[in-house]
């Protein structure tokens, strides 16, 4: 038998369930067109005479799996979004699990934008607007895409952004002064949820990230810990197969090497 989901909250203010974040596109695309910063981008300022609009992005923080969700959500309500993910972070880009969900991202028509932590690239030593030239490029070539935007981690904390030749800044003035910016950062709505807002602004540009939304609508503190137990389970996963794998190895090495050295000798 299917468990039984808790009650959602009365107050939209603090629903972050799956439904709600579905209730919350109808209700956008409702009312406003979307872009994501692939296709604003190219628009430039010209994008302040489009009448009404959510410019809709998602900042990748925890969950590749997570982001394939609210993608597919995305897509279903015809919504186009850009996901800014990371290098350096709990997941990893270039594994096989986490390019398997990029690519299906992207198969959902949705765009790549690049979330980078400042403070990791300045510790480096190195400069950091090459630094993230190196890490889009790597990007790009990996998935086969072009990079159009990208987003600092916790802005808010360094007050400080790169400014890297060619790709658009989320927190442009364009973006994040002419145009009203809304975020559910730590699941807080600052000025209330986005769709008791819609009435009041015609441009926005609209921040949600990936692992604040499921189906149960749980705290954000209760999913890190949720996120983590669920790496652990698959990285002792991954170690039970490699020790099974290098015991058989041990088990056959003779038998191995010593057809390892007929063909050498055959050739």
């Amino acid at each position: 038998m299917k468990q039984r989901l808790p009650a959602r909250p009365t107050d939209p203010d603090l629903d972050f369930t799956l439904a709600h974040y579905e209730e919350i596109l109808e209700r956008i695309t409702a009312t406003h067109r979307t872009f994501s910063f692939a296709e604003a981008a190219p628009i430039g300022e010209a994008l302040l005479d489009v009448e009404r609009f959510v410019l809709m992005r998602h900042d990748v923080e925890f969950s590749l799996d997570a982001a394939l969700t609210l993608a597919r959500a995305d897509h279903d309500a015809g919504v186009r979004s850009t996901f800014f993910v990371q290098i350096g972070s709990d997941y990893n880009l270039f594994e096989a699990e986490g390019a398997q969900a990029v690519g299906q991202i992207l198969d959902l028509g949705h765009d790549l934008g690049f979330h980078y932590d400042l403070g990791l690239f300045e510790r480096s030593g190195d400069d950091p607007v090459e630094l993230a030239r190196r890490a889009i490029g790597l990007m790009e070539g990996f998935f086969g895409v072009e990079i159009r935007a990208a987003s600092p981690h916790m802005p808010m904390r360094s007050g400080r952004t790169l400014r890297i030749p060619g790709i658009v800044d989320a927190y442009d003035p364009l973006y994040f002064e002419r145009i009203k910016y809304l975020s559910d950062s730590t699941q807080v709505w600052r000025e209330g949820v986005v769709t008791s807002l819609l009435d009041r602004y015609d441009q926005i540009q609209l921040l949600t990230h990936e692992y604040h939304w499921t189906e149960d609508g749980l705290g954000w503190d209760e999913l890190l810990l949720l996120e983590a137990e669920a790496k652990y389970r698959r990285l002792k996963g991954r170690a039970e197969a490699n020790i099974e794998r290098f015991r058989e190895g041990l088990r056959l090495r003779a038998e191995r090497d010593a057809a390892f050295r007929d063909r050498r000798l055959r050739s």
